[in-house]
């Protein structure tokens, strides 16, 4: 019999664990290894001692730490568009995090591991620059424009600066001058320590471009909802790898990587092929950024309106 070479079982070896991959892929664990042995549970102690350790089944309420977490953590990792399928397509809900559990408990880590590895990072976004540059800007000396013209700047500025302040009090608290005020920085406070801020807008967004692409594959409201939450975990997923790597100094992804994942997600959770679902993530990008514009054209014309009414 002829030898085998080096390369020839490097091949083998590789074509193996291709193929068990995606039968891990397709089945969401190892069927060729053992079941592990249900553990035993211990009868609790009339009488614990002070400084001993926690009880039995204090770890399954932790995200990441319970079993349901960390497989959603893997498996976002390994098998994403797999996982999606699993949950929404074939009902598989117990296995997973739900998905807006999911997105506080990715999100909460990613804002608390941040404020670690940078503990003077910048929470302001886009609103907060406009605001910086109408602040003290809030008067128009132009003797060539008529009266009307300017009564309806100086209140346009007003207008956007108190919205953009309102929403941000947590950030400004030299603004907080009434009890409700206090109240709502308080609850911002709290909303932006969970993330809920980075994920709040691309959720939206993101869940009515693929609620209207997926009702071709039969996918419901609900279930755009639950694809588009798990796609953004998969974001943060990454997020958090590029932060721990880099060592805080990414915070982002690119387009390009984003698109990647996606296009990996609809090829694994729908069954396209590459061409298909390329197209399709390019129509969830356009529809996307069409969703943007809208959403800030509605903006601008209210505060618009709304400025108009107060001249």
């Amino acid at each position: 019999m002829p030898k085998t070479t080096v390369l020839q079982r490097l091949s083998d070896w590789f074509r193996t664990r291709r193929r068990l991959y995606h039968i891990y892929c397709e089945l969401g664990y190892l069927p060729w290894h053992k079941a592990s042995k249900p553990r035993k549970e211990r009868k609790p102690k009339k009488l614990r001692k002070k400084g001993d350790s926690v009880y039995i089944g204090a770890f399954e309420v932790i995200p990441f730490l319970n079993g349901d977490g960390k497989r959603t953590f893997a498996h976002l990792f390994a098998r994403p568009g797999y996982m999606m399928r699993d949950y929404i397509l074939r009902g598989q809900h117990e296995r997973y995090l739900a998905p807006f559990t999911a997105l506080l408990v990715f999100y909460s880590v990613f804002t608390l591991l941040l404020s670690i590895v940078q503990p003077n990072y910048n929470h302001k976004g886009f609103g907060d620059g406009v605001l910086e540059a109408l602040h003290g800007n809030t008067e128009l000396h132009d003797n060539e424009m008529n009266e009307k013209a300017q009564r309806f700047y100086n209140s346009l500025v007003k207008t956007a600066s108190s919205t953009l302040i309102l929403t941000h009090l947590d950030l400004y608290p030299e603004a907080v001058d009434t009890p409700w005020k206090g109240s709502l920085a308080a609850v911002e406070a709290d909303l932006r320590g969970k993330g809920v801020p980075i994920f709040l807008d691309n959720f939206l967004l993101l869940w009515l471009s693929m609620a209207i692409l997926l009702r071709k594959y039969r996918i419901s409201l609900s279930g755009a909802a639950a694809a588009s939450a798990y796609v953004l975990c998969q974001y943060c997923t990454f997020l958090l790898l590029a932060l721990i790597l880099t060592l805080g100094k990414t915070t982002q992804l690119g387009v390009l990587l984003m698109g990647i994942l996606l296009l990996i997600d609809y090829t694994q959770m729908l069954g396209l092929r590459k061409r298909e679902a390329f197209g399709l993530t390019i129509k969830t990008g356009l529809l996307y950024l069409g969703f943007t514009v809208l959403f800030y054209l509605l903006i601008g014309a209210g505060l618009l309106l709304f400025s108009y009414s107060r001249m």
